[in-house]
């Protein structure tokens, strides 16, 4: 432990020294105090922040190490973290939070320590508040009192700010429906603040972020009409701030109301709501400009939702209001002019990928189409047509963008009809002089146009094609790139349309095979461009070119083949052009039927996989095009490779890096051998209960695992997995206890496991009546049952410790199928003696 309070201070000072042993040794020291006395801990880092002699860096470093003592984000160590607190004697929490109290205002920084760490208290207590009944506890409601006091009556104006600021922290951590109860304490002092002609620019700031914080617990507020009003007017009001970041959070606030109280706007919308957010839009400060058109997309995105029957509000919402159709005509010419003047120079392509007003009118457009997508036409079209052959190449990107926004909803007669007239100019701005940006627009719109309305591809080929070739050359590599994309889309377009007339099976022709090899050679000329963004699209385009071949053009794919595997073998090291590649020939090589030119091809790319693969290469799509060609030489073919790929699968086992991507490839190898895996099941069967008994893998790797063994079972069948069921429900009893809620991979790992006991459950599954069974069959048939109530045993459990209302429709599809399973096998009675959930 730390001799002294001063010794405390010196290593807190040295958390931001450059000296990275210095710093280690000062975070040790603190690791270790913790450790040895976590309350004592906390009580002095309080008494170091609440001390205005200390340092700034002294000060903020104790707040940093209290807040990281009282919360987390992981929820169950957040809970631990909160009883930990309220295991500290009352006078010391009473003490510490009074220290915390008194610091607010006297930090000099934004955010506050102090501030933070008081609204994780609040946090705390309120654990407090449901688990004791002693009148001296510290109640969230006495926290949120003493701040409003401080608010209300101190006159120092840094004080003032920072109790603001706790308070918005405080709605932040603490759950908005146990907040409800108090809205009147948060309320009043923040409406105040912000409505006070004396209060400060800060003042109103920090009263505003707190309002920002706070509209989800304060709903009872807008239950009543003089309620709602107060808060729509004051907010109202804030837009209109000649100080642009109190209007930007002003312009919040609305955005967030209309998603929390979308049924309560239609009082303020016409007067208010929609004049303020349409002179947002046009605003010549892009964060106003971005609010004023994110409230748009939320406005259309809840109308969206209502109307397709998901939105799942926090209070009901009787019906659509219909708010943008209605603002339709006074926010189509905004939003295209948002698209106009929001764009800097015409050949920086680059900056279309940031989120900028461009992009917020994009996307709002985008989901106007999806809100209206039988009117919306009616106002982007005539725009489009105005704008399209301007002399001013931003509004020729702006016509560009308006109709890629609505295209896909338009749907295919709509999209004929407008779009028909625009073609020749359309066709035009891919050569246009002035702009890369435009011809990159036109390229990206026709690649839309071709997916979404082949009608509109013209009858006279040669010129397209022509025009499209050209441009892969355009000395900017975004164009030639967006051209790969557009060319690709024409040939699968046209092989579909051409598929569909002969029920799905291959043509034997189509109108593009007389320009397949020359589009074919373009695009491996593409590839070998310097730019790695040119070489991917070039690739990716091929690769849907050669899937997309008639008969008449299946040679034109071998010999594009034999090319990629030469360029393969002739590159000197790895590279990205080299991964690329091997994606495009998994793709392809699925394309050959298996005559006898395709097996060798096969072995060739299987065996350059692996010559990349030993040389220590770790590359998620070496490993995807490994498993392909396994998929794709067959359990035949594969055992001229199987002593490599065991050979190489013993040796990386151990790798950490390449453990989670082996691990798939050792499912594919049994889903693909079936039967004859079982020389091999015992070794990787161990292998990965080996890996499971680890305590410290990533869930995704656990979760592999699970899906691996779940193959093995699957391929070698029940009675050569029968002694590997035991062991097996082994290890599935450790799942339940590391799973935990909102996260993908833990997601996955449930799915996963329930499918295990899924196939496990069909192994172990025997009638109980055994009847006048001989004895060697009447012992096995008892031995399977006592693992099939087992199994049953720990699905109940399994299922009863993960599934609940947050639950994911994936996990509980794979339960419901197990227990289908179940109750088919055994019926109903006899299922509901094990307790399924």
């Amino acid at each position: 432990m730390v001799a002294s309070l001063a010794c405390l201070i010196q290593c807190l000072e040295r958390t931001i020294s450059p000296d990275r042993n210095i710093l280690a040794e000062a975070q040790l020291v603190l690791e270790q105090c913790v450790q040895e006395n976590v309350g004592q801990f906390i009580s002095n880092m309080s008494i170091v922040l609440a001390d205005s002699k200390n340092s700034p860096v002294a000060r903020q470093a104790a707040g940093l190490q209290l807040k990281n003592c009282l919360t987390v984000r992981n929820v169950s160590l957040k809970e631990e973290h909160h009883r930990r607190w309220l295991a500290l004697p009352l006078k010391t929490r009473k003490a510490i939070r009074e220290r915390l109290i008194s610091a607010l205002g006297t930090e000099n920084v934004y955010p506050s320590c102090a501030a933070q760490c008081l609204a994780c208290i609040g946090a705390a207590e309120l654990l407090s508040s449901e688990t004791e009944t002693s009148s001296d506890t510290t109640s969230l409601g006495d926290l949120l009192s003493v701040l409003a006091n401080l608010i209300g009556q101190t006159a120092n104006e840094h004080c003032k700010e920072a109790a603001l600021e706790a308070l918005g922290y405080v709605c932040q951590e603490v759950n908005p429906n146990v907040l409800s109860n108090f809205y009147t304490s948060i309320l009043t002092p923040v409406l105040n603040s912000m409505i006070n002609n004396k209060s400060t620019k800060r003042i109103r700031l920090a009263a505003a972020r707190a309002l920002l914080s706070s509209l989800e617990c304060i709903h009872p507020q807008f239950e009543t009409e003089g309620g709602r009003n107060i808060i729509i007017q004051v907010t109202c009001d804030a837009t209109q701030s000649r100080i642009a970041e109190e209007s930007v959070i002003s312009l919040e606030i609305l955005v967030k109301i209309a998603f929390f109280y979308y049924q309560h706007l239609l009082d303020y919308m016409d007067q208010a709501i929609v004049p303020i957010t349409l002179n947002a839009i046009v605003s010549s400060d892009s964060n106003i400009a971005m609010q004023g058109i994110e409230f748009w997309s939320s406005v259309a995105e809840i109308e969206l939702n209502l109307a397709s029957g998901v939105y799942d509000p926090t209070f009901a919402v009787p019906k659509s209001c219909q708010y943008t159709e209605k603002a339709l005509p006074k926010l189509v010419p905004i939003l295209m002019e948002a698209l106009v003047t929001w764009q800097d120079l015409s050949n920086d392509i680059d900056d279309l990928e940031d989120w900028t007003p461009f992009k917020g009118a994009f996307s709002c457009l985008m989901f106007l189409a999806q809100c209206c997508p039988n009117i919306i036409d009616l106002y982007i079209i005539p725009e489009v047509s105005n704008r399209i052959k301007h002399s001013d190449w931003r509004q020729r990107h702006a016509a560009l963008w308006a109709v890629i926004a609505i295209i896909e909803e338009m749907g295919t007669e709509k999209a004929y009809e407008n779009l028909l007239p625009l073609m020749a100019p359309i066709w035009e701005l891919t050569d246009d002089k002035k702009s890369d940006k435009v011809r990159y627009g036109s390229h990206v719109l026709l690649n839309r146009i071709f997916e979404l309305c082949p009608a509109l591809i013209p009858k006279a080929l040669r010129p397209l094609i022509n025009g499209l070739l050209e441009h892969l050359d355009d000395n900017k590599e975004q164009v030639a790139a967006a051209t790969c994309r557009s060319l690709a889309s024409l040939v699968k377009v046209v092989f579909k349309l051409v598929s569909e007339k002969k029920d799905g099976g291959k043509p034997l022709t189509f109108s593009l095979s007389r320009y397949y090899k020359e589009i074919t050679e373009k695009l491996l000329k593409c590839g070998e461009m310097s730019s790695e963004h040119l070489q991917f699209a070039a690739y990716q385009a091929l690769a849907d070119i050669l899937v997309s071949s008639p008969h008449d053009c299946y040679g034109i794919v071998k010999s594009t083949i034999q090319t990629l595997l030469r360029k393969i073998q002739n590159l000197e090291d790895t590279t990205g052009q080299q991964y690329v590649m091997y994606g495009t020939l998994s793709r392809a090589l699925a394309r050959l039927d298996l005559d006898e030119n395709a097996v060798p091809l096969r072995h060739e790319f299987m065996s350059s996989l692996l010559s990349v693969l030993e040389a220590g290469v770790v590359k998620e799509e070496i490993f995807l095009a490994t498993s392909c060609a396994i998929s794709l030489l067959g359990p035949t073919e594969l055992k001229v490779h199987l002593p490599s790929l065991t050979t190489y699968f013993k040796l990386a086992v151990g790798l950490p890096d390449v453990l989670p991507l082996i691990v798939g490839l050792i499912g594919d190898l049994f889903r693909v051998l079936g039967t004859e895996s079982l020389p091999y099941l015992d070794y990787y069967w161990t292998t990965i209960i080996d890996l499971l008994n680890q305590k410290d893998i990533p869930t995704k790797l656990r979760s592999d695992c699970i899906a691996t063994l779940m193959d093995m079972a699957n391929s070698v069948g029940v009675l050569h997995y029968q002694p590997y069921i035991a062991p097996t429900l082994n290890q599935l009893q450790n799942i339940a206890g590391i799973t935990v809620k909102n996260d993908t991979d833990h997601e996955e790992i449930q799915e996963n496991t329930l499918k295990l006991y899924t196939v496990l459950f069909s192994y172990t599954c025997v009638d109980q009546e055994f009847g006048q069974l001989e004895q060697n069959l009447k012992l096995e048939c008892s031995s399977r049952l006592l693992l099939m109530h087992e199994c049953l045993k720990s699905v109940s459990k399994f299922m009863e410790d993960i599934i609940d209302e947050e639950t994911s429709d994936i996990v509980i599809i794979a339960g419901g199928i197990l227990v289908s399973l179940v109750i088919a096998r055994l019926g109903a009675a006899k299922a509901n003696t094990h307790t399924l959930s």
